[in-house]
């Protein structure tokens, strides 16, 4: 009389965007259990998967493979944003760059963003890099309820002539190694000398994989012309002439060119980024954008 012989595993492994998962276990004559940055992954060696039972949360199965579920964590953010000042019609223009004055570290270490960030590079990564922007992401149900308190990740980028945000590289999209949402995912940038914007809608995408272009329309921007404007025909930009980052440009602003002024190098008064501090700054640009603010929650 043949002996049958049924080798019963029970896996708890709910399927989440999320870190958070019951660590598994694979019980068969060989087999292994891996965890990845994005992703896991279980194999037996053996027979295959003959029955399978579940009550929603708990799967009994017959055989030596369980079902495969993956556990998803990291987002690639593929964005396109302009700024307002080195803004010449169809792209930005790169003089910082070709001038050698960009900074091989992140500028975002002190007041306001007090970013804490490691992000630096060797040597700029290519000519098209226009300066250094700060992209945070936030988990939110509405752009609205996008505070502080909902940020996941945050992260210190290189913005290209074309609008692109591209990590350190200088040509692979913006990868958040170990973020994770559960509910929308809402887009704040950052810029040293032009007013901060979030995304009035959810990036656009599932999985791993998100884009967002907020070059558009006004109502790309949360709370729209507020703290948005069109640059151009029908392309629109981050405001310039906030030249300590505190999200409205104002009298401090305009002391701060005067301080500046017939300087060059890399300064926040420098808004059209030409690498001096000059009329056009305050002409083009800081005269004629008081009425607006940053409109990304705080």
């Amino acid at each position: 009389m043949k002996t049958l012989t049924l080798l019963l595993s029970v896996v708890l492994f709910p399927l989440f965007l999320s870190a958070q998962s019951v660590s598994p276990q694979v019980v068969a004559s060989s087999g292994d259990y891996y965890q990845g940055a994005n992703a896991s992954l279980s194999w037996t060696l053996g027979e295959i998967a003959t029955e399978t039972y579940s009550n929603g949360s708990v799967i009994l199965t017959q055989g030596f493979q369980q079902p495969v579920t993956v556990s998803i964590t990291g987002v690639n953010l593929d964005m396109l944003v302009y700024l307002e000042g080195p803004f010449s019609g169809t792209e930005m223009s790169a003089d910082l760059n070709s001038n050698g004055l960009i900074p091989l570290s992140q500028p975002y270490n002190t007041a306001p963003w007090n970013y804490n960030g490691s992000e630096s590079v060797a040597a700029i990564p290519n000519a098209n890099v226009v300066d250094w922007v700060l992209v945070e992401l936030r988990d939110a149900s509405a752009a609205g309820d996008a505070t502080p308190s909902t940020a996941i990740a945050k992260k210190a980028a290189f913005l290209l002539k074309d609008g692109s945000v591209v990590d350190l590289d200088g040509t692979s999209q913006l990868s958040f190694g170990s973020a994770s949402f559960s509910n929308d995912l809402y887009v704040v940038v950052w810029h040293r000398n032009h007013i901060g914007i979030l995304s009035a809608n959810p990036a656009n995408g599932s999985g791993h994989n998100y884009s967002y272009d907020f070059s558009t329309a006004l109502t790309q921007v949360y709370n729209g012309g507020a703290g948005y404007k069109e640059i151009a025909t029908n392309t629109y930009g981050m405001v310039g002439g906030d030249s300590d980052g505190d999200g409205d440009v104002d009298a401090n602003d305009k002391a701060a060119w005067t301080a500046n002024a017939g300087t060059k190098g890399y300064k926040g008064s420098d808004f059209n980024m030409d690498t001096q501090v000059s009329n056009q700054d305050k002409d083009d640009i800081l005269v004629n954008n008081g009425a607006y603010s940053s409109q990304v929650p705080q």
